[in-house]
């Protein structure tokens, strides 16, 4: 019976990514919100965005082969989380504007 190889070694640092992306995200979404914001997405929540990217991430690092090219898919996804809170920044230098409802 062949199993899943479940070397943590290599999937450390785009974990730690993912989960600072999450965090960076909802810390900045925070201040946003402290500073008279408001989130467009009513039902957004840490949690569903640990479990959607978390679920990606799994999902990727599984199925993909360890080496170049595939390996950088994970890596990738990793760096995705951060867009949320970057541009939750970029809202609140007032370099976007954000959105006019």
């Amino acid at each position: 019976m062949n199993r899943i190889s479940t070397s943590h070694s290599w999937w450390g640092i785009p974990l730690l990514l993912l989960v600072g992306g999450i965090a960076s995200d909802y810390i900045t979404t925070l201040i946003g919100l402290g500073r008279g914001f408001y989130e467009t997405h009513a039902q957004y929540h840490p949690l569903w965005a640990s479990l959607f990217f978390g679920g990606a991430f799994v999902l990727l690092a599984v199925t993909m082969p360890r080496k170049r090219p595939w390996s950088l898919g994970v890596y990738g996804l990793a760096l995705v989380s951060y867009l949320g809170a970057v541009n939750n920044v970029l809202v609140i230098l007032g370099i976007f504007t954000g959105l006019h409802l």
